[in-house]
């Protein structure tokens, strides 16, 4: 049953390095509102549950990030005879750093609004086993100090179907 968990994360960083993924969908949000976003390179969007601080603290961290994993699994049994039939969530956590906290957060709502973007084109299945309806949720978190001086992230809690 984890399988179905590293497929669905496997196939969302996929989604999201694409030439259409995050760092095309940034583009055309940052020539919109007339910013600058940094783009998201292989080394920024990981396959990692890692608190930011400790990531900080320990290898050197590629602002913006996206760390993507799996947070649960909820077996339903929505097909009777099947080991596993309901959902996985999977997270998106975007992470921003600067000097400045009073810029976080407009690059933050933008990169929030690249990842949508991505999402809302992707529904449908994913693998052979797990399918998106569309349905996301966002967590703001609170300005914190790390990163580069300051950091602020997002929690895009993403749910999946899936059955095997």
């Amino acid at each position: 049953m984890a399988n179905l968990c590293l497929a669905a994360v496997t196939h969302l960083r996929g989604l999201f390095l694409a030439s259409d993924g995050l760092n095309y969908e940034a583009a055309l949000i940052a020539a919109r509102d007339g910013v600058e976003l940094t783009g998201f390179s292989e080394g920024s969007v990981l396959t990692q549950n890692v608190a930011s601080d400790l990531a900080d603290e320990n290898v050197p961290v590629l602002y913006p990030a996206v760390y993507l994993y799996s947070e649960r699994m909820d077996n339903r049994l929505i097909e009777k005879f099947r080991k596993f039939s309901g959902s996985v969530a999977v997270m998106a956590d975007l992470r921003v750093s600067g000097e400045r906290f009073a810029d976080l957060e407009g690059q933050l709502a933008r990169y929030v609004e690249a990842v949508g973007a991505v999402l809302g084109r992707s529904r449908g299945s994913w693998t052979e086993n797990v399918a998106f309806d569309g349905a996301y949720e966002v967590r703001f978190e609170r300005i914190r100090l790390g990163g580069k001086n300051f950091v602020q992230s997002a929690r895009v809690e993403i749910e999946l179907q899936a059955h095997e």
